[in-house]
């Protein structure tokens, strides 16, 4: 990867060199008649610092606007399309500023009289030259910009409507409510006040899920709270086969997908076998911007059925949410899953 990226630098600069050779000889054949002359690699140099400067300011601007909103980058194009435009003629004038006064160092001119000839002359020349190759390039390269938010809010619509549908999918799960409805069946006649609070328990998981569905992101301890919930259904059946241990300081200064940890311990409890003798430890905790889920594996004999649907969707929405990956560890002995946050 590093070497292609390398590759695709020399050959943008082997491009960048060419083509302010070739621009630079055919500009001063058409003015002069003779491009073969010292002015020549002057204005050359001139036209590649150009580009190679303004380029890497482009990068910078996209770079910028690579993970904003398209409301985001609606109310910010325009002023940074005019203060685009304004840097870059500045950049330009600069740039040819420098490199006529260079062309009389080099020459051995009188520059006395290099002001007066700059703006009388050289400037005045430039912004005519270089004012429409600005406008016309500034136009292009924003409507990229633009294009691309409206293309990752598209690609955003599409994932967060294959989320609510998962979501629509899990809340009628058979297999989660057919284990729920049948625990509640043992307990509501041992203990009803322990039966209450099951029921209790997992009105708040599924009224958590309808409440942040059309939400982008959560505080980090609004979702704990709720894995806790959710994994205390999964700890009535499971008893001492199962433990979870969260290690977080400092949640409530950060946000996260919504329901993407308990999908994470969902998917460690339906791949794993568990006993007491055995049990299945699942550990939450964070490191640097992302938050750790890991597990120690026990692959079951028998895999219930499974797209990875949840985790696929869940590795996109986290891309198109956060604009960071979703990073899978899998060393056969601890299965570990790490998800960006966002500090605010």
């Amino acid at each position: 990867m590093k070497g292609a990226t390398k590759r695709n630098k020399v050959a943008v600069l082997a491009i960048t060199i060419a083509f302010s050779i070739l621009f630079s000889l055919f500009f001063k054949w058409i003015q002069t008649g003779n491009p073969f002359k010292a002015e020549t690699i002057v204005y050359g140099l001139i036209v590649f610092l150009n580009i190679f400067i303004l380029g890497y300011v482009g990068y910078v601007t996209l770079n910028k606007f690579s993970n904003k909103s398209t409301i985001e980058t609606q109310k910010k194009i325009i002023p940074a399309f005019l203060l685009f435009v304004i840097l870059s003629l500045i950049i330009a004038l600069a740039i040819v500023s420098i490199g006529v006064y260079s062309f009389y160092l080099i020459k051995g001119l009188d520059t006395s009289n290099f002001i007066n000839h700059l703006f009388r002359v050289e400037l005045s020349s430039a912004i005519k030259q270089f004012s429409i190759w600005i406008l016309l390039s500034s136009a292009f390269f924003f409507y990229i910009i633009w294009r691309k938010a409206i293309e990752r809010e598209q690609q955003l619509i599409v994932e967060n409507l294959k989320y609510k549908y998962q979501n629509l999918k899990s809340q009628v799960n058979p297999h989660f409510l057919f284990n729920s409805l049948n625990t509640l069946s043992e307990i509501v006649y041992e203990d009803s006040k322990k039966a209450d609070s099951y029921i209790q328990t997992l009105s708040k998981i599924y009224r958590y899920i309808l409440e942040n569905e059309e939400i982008d992101l959560v505080w980090l301890d609004k979702e704990i709270e709720f894995v806790k919930q959710y994994f205390n259904i999964q700890k009535v059946r499971d008893n001492d086969k199962v433990s979870l241990e969260i290690d977080l300081k400092d949640a409530g200064k950060f946000k996260i997908v919504p329901v993407s940890l308990q999908i994470l311990v969902e998917n460690a409890l339906k791949h794993n076998s568990r006993s007491e003798k055995m049990p299945l430890k699942i550990r939450i905790e964070r490191s640097n911007d992302y938050i750790v889920i890991s597990n120690n594996i026990q692959r079951k004999n028998i895999l219930e059925n499974s797209s990875k649907t949840g985790l696929l969707n869940l590795r996109e929405r986290v891309r198109l949410i956060i604009n960071k990956d979703l990073i899978i560890e899998d060393d056969n002995n601890l299965f570990i899953v790490k998800i960006p946050v966002i500090k605010l």
